[in-house]
């Protein structure tokens, strides 16, 4: 379980979203259990990247924890900078802390996000979290249709609040 005194809840509107200019080397790619197959060699990477860059974190996820992500209808979306992936981020329509078990319903046009990773350890620009977070929001709600989206940021990390609120999110307790 979370420790609710070490992070900040957070929600962005549909209304509130500030969309960037489209930079064509940015990309992202849905996935789901239905097309897991597809993607599983990016997958894979993305979890090597994960060891490879943070190296102290105990519980960082395996490939069977991302099977199991998608085995209780949490999904992904592989971030792409030049048709290589650097990162991902992660989507469920309850409120999952590990993207498997739901701790709070939502209502429908609801979602909880995520899980936001983009690989410092690779070949791309400055501006990739950034535009990781804006086209995410922006699949959510123009592709996936909802209107609200629920997240948190550990309060220690300031560079994913300066990225959050670029966005549009503002301050929210969600959490019951």
């Amino acid at each position: 379980m979370i420790d609710l005194s070490n992070i900040t809840q957070i929600r962005l509107l549909k209304e509130n979203y500030k969309q960037f200019p489209n930079k064509e080397h940015y990309a992202l790619k849905f996935v789901d259990k239905d097309n897991i197959d597809k993607y599983s060699d990016d997958l894979k990477k993305v979890v090597n990247l994960i060891k490879e860059e943070l190296t102290d974190w105990d519980q960082a996820p395996d490939y069977e924890t991302v099977m199991r992500r998608f085995k209780a209808d949490s999904h992904c979306l592989l971030f792409y900078f030049k048709n290589e992936c650097i990162g991902w981020n992660w989507g469920n329509s309850n409120v999952c802390f590990d993207w498997e078990n739901n701790i709070q319903d939502l209502l429908p046009g609801e979602l909880y996000g995520g899980g936001c990773y983009v690989s410092k350890n690779v070949d791309r620009p400055a501006d990739a979290g950034l535009y990781n977070y804006n086209k995410i929001f922006e699949y959510w709600i123009y592709k996936m249709g909802y209107s609200t989206i629920y997240g948190y940021v550990d309060n220690w990390n300031k560079a994913a609040f300066r990225v959050n609120f670029s966005n549009g999110l503002t301050v929210h307790n969600f959490l019951k």
